[in-house]
């Protein structure tokens, strides 16, 4: 497998984000392998930014495994983008997190970045 590592941005409640430029994000090395979501610790969920490049795209959040993922059995999550599309998506770890604390994210197109965000607790 050729997932591409990502660590999401921790924000916090009442405080200013680093700077961010709308096009920020990673491409996926192997689409179909796509990103593995570092830190996603149980109980925060993450914000998802997907920008598509011009050809649109497909992108899936795959179901977590059970344990820790108590609402896995909800499935896989599909979006998708269309040409320059951006998308941001909430996803909660309680149905999306594996089992070594990551999150798992594929795509169709190799054009396609992500960038994460952990919410606080309290978000």
């Amino acid at each position: 497998m050729s997932t591409t590592a990502i660590t999401p941005k921790d924000l916090a409640l009442n405080t200013r984000s680093d700077d961010l430029l709308d096009s920020d994000g990673t491409v996926a090395t192997t689409p179909a392998d796509g990103w593995v979501i570092a830190s996603a610790a149980k109980g925060r969920n993450l914000l998802l930014k997907f920008l598509a490049d011009g050809t649109g795209d497909t992108v899936t959040i795959k179901a977590g495994d059970r344990p820790p993922s108590h609402r896995a059995g909800l499935g896989d999550l599909t979006v998708t983008l269309a040409a320059s599309d951006v998308r941001y998506i909430v996803v909660e770890t309680a149905r999306f997190l594996q089992n070594d604390g990551t999150l798992l994210a594929t795509c169709t197109d190799a054009g396609t970045s992500c960038l994460a965000f952990l919410l606080p607790r309290n978000a």
